[in-house]
């Protein structure tokens, strides 16, 4: 197969597998996608390839086969590098990031989000800046760390209301709320998640809506009892 075939070739398995992907079929939507990196590959065409890996790697994900996923983002990652795009880059890192989470990698998945952050911001991208600190914020979390969780969630928070993203707000909202709860500062906690409560009723999410209100209800009441 000549050069311009293999490219023909490439771009029908890279069509088939979004395709197939979309209707389910996510074995198959893999093995196009790998197939299309590999004609990629011969043909010398870096960018594409990337692409390839990086549509394998949310198929896979998909799929629950992490390490597989995280094996095609990091071939993605090395591959737009060398291209030099960097919000393409910043966005396997991020999904790679997802994965490291899922399989408790939090140090990993903490490098990530780092490396995306400084990435979108060289971009200027403040809406994904305002992301990664989110991201960022959560892993300390995990990590039972609420004084660099609540750093990075504040950060996070203030961009967004920057940006008027209200439900985003009331999400960062949550998120603190819950770091105060962790460092036992329950009047605060019930502070947050009443601003959340807000939020989340303007941006009219019933479900956050009302997992917001169970939480200031359980707050109230134990703040409301007497010490013993």
């Amino acid at each position: 197969m000549d050069t311009s075939g293999k490219k023909n070739a490439a771009e029908r398995a890279v069509k088939d597998g979004y395709a197939l992907s979309e209707t389910g079929s996510h074995e198959k939507a893999r093995v196009a996608f790998r197939l299309a990196a590999g004609l990629f590959a011969e043909i010398g065409d870096l960018r594409q390839q990337a692409v390839a890996f990086y549509a394998a790697g949310n198929v896979c994900a998909r799929m629950e086969r992490g390490d597989e996923a995280l094996d095609s983002f990091s071939r993605a990652i090395d591959l737009l590098r060398e291209e030099g795009d960097r919000p393409a880059q910043a966005k396997a890192w991020t999904h790679k990031g997802l994965i490291l989470v899922q399989q408790q990698r939090f140090q990993e998945a903490l490098t990530c989000f780092e490396e995306a952050l400084m990435l979108f911001l060289k971009g200027k991208e403040p809406m994904r800046v305002a992301e990664q600190w989110g991201n960022i914020g959560s892993v300390y979390r995990d990590l039972e760390q609420p004084d660099d969780a609540l750093e990075n969630y504040l950060r996070a928070h203030s961009i967004y209301r920057e940006l008027g993203q209200t439900e985003r707000i009331a999400d960062q909202c949550t998120n603190i709320a819950y770091t105060r709860f962790m460092k036992q500062d329950y009047a605060d906690a019930l502070r947050w998640y009443r601003e959340a409560l807000a939020y989340y009723t303007e941006a009219g999410n019933e479900q956050k809506l009302r997992m917001t209100a169970e939480n200031v209800e359980r707050l109230e009441g134990a703040l409301s009892e007497p010490a013993p």
